[in-house]
């Protein structure tokens, strides 16, 4: 048959719709659609699906071509996550050194505290000044 029939395309067609190509036939195909010939708008329906399934392929298996968008979406979240981690992270390195700094130790009525020094300030001024009556 010659290749220059469109019959012959219409048949391709429709064998490639029901799944009997093989990866020859389908290669023809997807040249003779590039082709001025496959222009024709009986053969839009197979140009839309080829290039549908062809942008499918893509995306599930992105070494055999450009990267997925999946693939590109789902490295740009983890980097942003290990970002959030990093500053979550050094902030609560900053607030807890920030609470060790103002932490001091005393002795009140014979016991060792530990607490925020404004508050062991407090504590002491009022011991010094109601003492307790025994």
């Amino acid at each position: 048959m010659m290749y220059r029939d469109l019959s012959y395309w219409e048949e391709l067609a429709e064998r490639y719709f029901q799944a009997e190509t093989s990866e020859a036939d389908e290669a023809r195909l997807r040249r003779f659609l590039c082709s001025s010939e496959g222009q024709d708008s009986r053969f839009d329906e197979v140009r839309a699906t080829m290039s549908y399934l062809h942008a499918c392929r893509q995306q599930r298996h992105p070494d055999k071509g450009s990267l997925s968008i999946e693939v590109d979406v789902w490295r740009r979240s983890r980097f942003l996550l290990a970002l959030a981690a990093c500053l979550c992270l050094a902030a609560f390195l900053g607030w807890h050194q920030y609470q060790q700094h103002n932490i001091s130790s005393v002795r009140i009525a014979g016991q060792d505290v530990e607490a925020d020094a404004s508050l062991l300030m407090q504590k002491q001024m009022a011991e010094m000044f109601n003492p307790l009556d025994h």
